[in-house]
């Protein structure tokens, strides 16, 4: 049986530049499957990564380490390296992270890095992020977004999945605090989104990857209607045609 969280593959054989999907944390290569096929349809590759651990049992879930997934991203951008010229880093939430620490390499190939809500200081659990995260599980009204949370995780969602997420949940922080230590090795050009009303991530996220990228050019955008793996129609249209314009340049 086909496993529906396995990566894909967009080829273009007339392109030498490559767009790199990297998914986060508990995330599925599903949620890029948009963004993959607008890339395609304008001339590049486009891959989707399937990172260590998941699209499979809690098990592999539960043991998988940062550096597990750091060392998958690594290996994927050397074997793309070998065929395209110009390699382009997508990543949502903790597939930003691995996506910057990437381009600390200038030997890779990688020409950008486009960070969607990627995490460097996380909200505090507020009566309004509460509120929230009931309105994704129960409301009758919002079950689109609880489809796109429950969509776009490849993590079996069981009664034990919070206690198994844990350890990978420690494994994230340490990815956190290793991506801001190394931010001024980077020199790439970085477009980073973010959502004001995301209730894991805290917008100060952005104060602080702006801070650091001290010699990267660095551009950003904020989001004004989504939240942290919801995106409504028109703005993930924005983030389409912000990440065309970006690796169009």
């Amino acid at each position: 049986m086909e496993n529906f969280h396995a990566p894909s593959f967009l080829e273009n054989p007339q392109s030498d530049s490559i767009v790199v999907f990297i998914h986060g944390f508990m995330g599925s290569p599903r949620q890029f499957d948009g963004l993959a096929k607008a890339v395609h349809m304008n001339g590049f590759n486009a891959a989707i990564l399937l990172l260590p651990g998941h699209g499979g049992s809690l098990r592999d879930f539960s043991s998988s380490k940062f550096k597990q997934w750091q060392n998958h991203v690594w290996s994927e951008i050397k074997r793309f390296s070998r065929n395209y010229e110009n390699i382009w880093l997508v990543g949502h939430s903790m597939g930003g992270l691995l996506a910057l620490c990437a381009a600390e390499n200038p030997n890779n190939k990688v020409r950008g890095v486009f960070p969607i809500a990627s995490p460097f200081k996380l909200t505090a659990l507020s009566k309004r992020d509460i509120h929230i995260r009931l309105i994704q599980v129960l409301c009758a009204d919002a079950n689109f977004i609880k489809a796109a949370y429950i969509g776009h995780s490849s993590v079996p969602h069981t009664l034990t999945m919070l206690f198994s997420a844990l350890g990978p949940m420690v494994q994230v922080k340490k990815l956190m605090h290793r991506t801001k230590a190394i931010l001024h090795n980077i020199h790439l050009p970085v477009m980073a989104v973010y959502s004001a009303f995301d209730e894991i991530i805290s917008i100060k996220s952005l104060d602080i990857l702006k801070q650091g990228l001290t010699r990267a050019p660095f551009e950003h955008v904020i989001l004004n209607k989504s939240l942290h793996a919801y995106y409504t129609k028109k703005e993930r249209a924005i983030i389409e045609k912000t990440l065309l314009g970006f690796i169009q340049k």
